[in-house]
């Protein structure tokens, strides 16, 4: 063995087995030449040696002061350490956390924001960017803190992680709960903008921040993000920004408000990188299930879409390398009495294998995510919707396809999937398949168009800034929606997710048909078919794209009919069944099914209920400039958005507890409309065993758990 190894030589060592000529003293020595030498090497190596740290015995004490070199201080045993070492152990370790001790680069951010400092990170993903968070909680500055995710999903396993605060702060996840003295929101940035102007935020988190820089797949909603993000900064909220690694932030903020850019590549894992080449007499699909079942450790695989992730699930079915295992058995029979026998997913589920997309109910995408990390699922197939964030215990990702969609994903979003593979404390190494070149390494340039206001800034966003605020090119951007008597300021900026033409446009289409259009606009509480149908028409012609189709709906007749059909339908399960063609494939079948799934959540629970409050704060200043009585659309847009159930049933879904549980834990008692009461209720509430199945009562006991 050569005495001098460079990191090449030294690599490949590490990852095959040691042969009987293996020196491992020259292995460590080389380790420590590149520790002293190249600490981010260095660190990769000392992460390689943790891996098999069994296989050193006698070299304890040697790699302990590697590991310390290198600040990996969670990686110590904390009871063999000197009073020198543990000084500085002590040092790292966060007040409030007694169980916790960060690395070196943790640390550094720590202290920053202790200070007082607004911090923005950019960092891996197996940094422990959240647990900085953890630790602010701990340290009880704040009063009213705000943490803004990307998806629902994270909120909920948000929550979970920050239920151990719950008897310091109030964690509040959903708009209409009761505030206390001290709270911790964790909201998506569309709950945030509802109840942000309300509260005094002393201290606010943007995870995922790179989305506060236009993207053309999902530019309303960087909209709102950014208008949260300047609300909060207006309140003189200190602020804590991470996300994946970026090259840097372009924009500066306000005058008065500094913040400090802390880019990293510490690592807390190694990642392994391998390309799979697919021979000519096979195709990927073959070369990906013989890679797979190959595989012994929880494997990740991504997908670009929902299409993708059920063409790769029903491949994995249909090849009897994958046969049914014992223990999920009462789940797969649950979802199909309650979805659907067809339904893909409760199939896969008999065989170890999970799906993860955002037409998945949320409580059973949860679950899927709970069967992944307990080892009771081996494969988790998925899309962007689980790598924006949710952590799981993978050992190896799979990237099948090179897109999200029908867009080719840049190095950004490349590393945020690699980053996925490996886990502190779980897998020092995580492993990463690539069936395509990678993209070329460039990191992204975040800007943050609220601030530089450049001139492709849209006016929905600039109108909800002060005018001290507005460059000049903003303001000349917005005079004309200032001038104009349509429709005023205030309710454009109350509807400024919609596009300020359109919303002016309906305005005037309402006027010019006052005497006709009144009678169908002028309800409350409850509309009848024709007031419904007219709604649903304007909410297409005027907020919606005409001539496109949008998650299953092609138009406001459509849209009329879909919650017609649903509110008749009076359940998931029928409502599924009545969108089933007379198809004789189980793929046309899952197609219909899954259709099912995105508009009600799209359309049912989000979008119309959202678009309606729109058009009748519209609508109403109409009415009030002609002296009419004015509409209230509020009761109904509450009772689609609630899925015509009980206001409690569908807030229950996102933490955990299945849509039909609920419903049926309401057949057992009272449980109250209002969320609070009805936490503190089924908190103490225990199923019979005649009326709930036993993975009904696994599901309540989960839920319980973090409430």
């Amino acid at each position: 063995m050569a005495t001098n190894m460079n990191d090449t030589e030294l690599r490949k060592i590490l990852r095959q087995d040691f042969d009987v000529n293996t020196d491992k003293f020259l292995v460590i020595k080389a380790i420590s030449n590149f520790v002293s030498t190249n600490q981010s090497i260095g660190q990769e190596f000392v992460l390689r040696l943790l891996a098999r740290r069994s296989e050193f015995q006698g070299f304890e004490n040697i790699i302990e002061g590697l590991v310390r070199q290198v600040g990996l201080f969670p990686y110590l045993d904390e009871n063999e350490l000197s009073f020198k070492d543990a000084i500085a152990y002590e040092i790292h370790r966060p007040e409030g956390l007694s169980n916790i001790v960060f690395h070196h680069a943790q640390a550094e951010v720590y202290y920053s924001l202790l200070q007082k400092e607004n911090v923005i990170l950019s960092a891996p993903t197996s940094f422990g960017k959240s647990l900085i968070i953890d630790s602010i909680i701990a340290s009880q500055n704040y009063n009213n803190i705000v943490i803004i995710v990307p998806t629902i999903a994270l909120i909920d396993e948000t929550r979970k992680r920050l239920s151990k605060f719950k008897e310091l702060y109030k964690i509040i996840t959903h708009p209409s709960q009761v505030h206390s003295e001290k709270n911790v929101f964790i909201l998506t940035q569309e709950r945030a903008v509802e109840i942000i102007s309300k509260i005094k935020v002393d201290f606010f988190v943007i995870d995922e921040f790179y989305k506060l820089s236009p993207t053309n797949a999902d530019e309303e909603r960087c909209h709102i993000l950014n208008q949260v993000f300047y609300t909060l900064v207006k309140k003189g909220a200190q602020f804590y920004l991470l996300g994946p690694n970026i090259e840097q932030v372009t924009t500066n903020l306000l005058e008065n408000v500094k913040y400090k850019f802390i880019r990293t590549d510490y690592k807390t894992v190694v990642s392994e990188r391998h390309r799979i080449k697919v021979d000519n007499d096979e195709n990927a699909i073959e070369r990906l299930i013989k890679l797979a079942s190959s595989l012994t450790k929880p494997t990740l695989i991504f997908c670009q879409s929902p299409a993708s992730a059920n063409k790769v699930a029903n491949a994995f079915l249909a090849n009897d390398k994958f046969s049914k295992i014992q223990g999920n058995e009462n789940l797969s029979i649950w979802l199909k009495e309650n979805y659907h026998s067809k339904w893909i997913l409760p199939h896969c589920i008999e065989k170890g294998i999970g799906i993860h997309h955002g037409r998945i109910p949320r409580s059973i995408a949860q679950k899927c995510v709970k069967l992944f990390n307990d080892e009771k699922i081996k494969y988790l197939i998925c899309t962007s919707t689980l790598i924006e964030g949710v952590n799981t215990k993978a050992k190896n990702v799979i990237i099948f396809d090179n897109k999200i969609a029908k867009d080719k994903f840049d190095y950004f979003t490349f590393n945020n999937i690699c980053g996925r593979s490996g886990r502190m404390f779980s897998h020092f190494i995580g492993n990463i398949y690539l069936f395509h070149e990678p993209p070329p390494a460039k990191l992204p340039l975040v800007d943050f168009p609220i601030f530089s206001q450049n001139d492709n800034v849209p006016e929905k966003l600039l109108i909800n800034l002060a005018d001290e605020d507005l460059k000049d090119n903003s303001k000349e951007k917005l005079q004309k929606y200032n001038e104009q008597n349509i429709v005023s300021k205030e309710v454009l900026k109350q509807n400024s997710y919609i596009d300020l033409d359109r919303q002016i446009a309906l305005a005037s289409a309402i006027q010019k048909n006052i005497p006709r259009i009144n009678t169908f606009l002028q309800w409350n509480q409850y509309p009848n078919n024709e007031q419904l149908k007219t709604v649903c028409l304007l909410i297409w012609k005027f907020f919606v794209e005409p001539q496109k189709m949008v998650y299953n709906i092609s138009s406001g007749k459509q849209l009329h009919f879909k919650i017609n059909q649903f509110r008749a339908a009076k359940s998931i399960k029928n409502f599924i069944a009545d969108n089933i063609r007379n198809n004789n494939s189980d793929e046309d079948i899952n197609k219909d099914i899954e259709s099912s799934f995105e508009i009600l959540r799209y359309w049912i629970n989000y979008q119309f209920p959202r678009y309606l409050m729109s058009l009748g704060s519209i609508a109403n200043h109409i009415f009030e400039k002609n002296n009419l009585k004015k509409c209230d659309y509020s009761y109904f847009a509450s009772l689609v958005e609630c899925y015509f159930l009980k206001p409690y049933v569908v807030p229950l879904d996102e933490y955990g507890l299945p849509i039909q549980v609920s419903e049926k834990i309401g057949e057992e008692f009272q449980v109250s409309d209002n969320i609070d009461e009805a936490l503190t209720q089924l908190k103490k509430f225990i199923p019979t065993s005649n009326t709930f199945s036993e993975i009904e009562k696994e599901f309540i006991k989960e839920f319980q758990q973090y409430i």
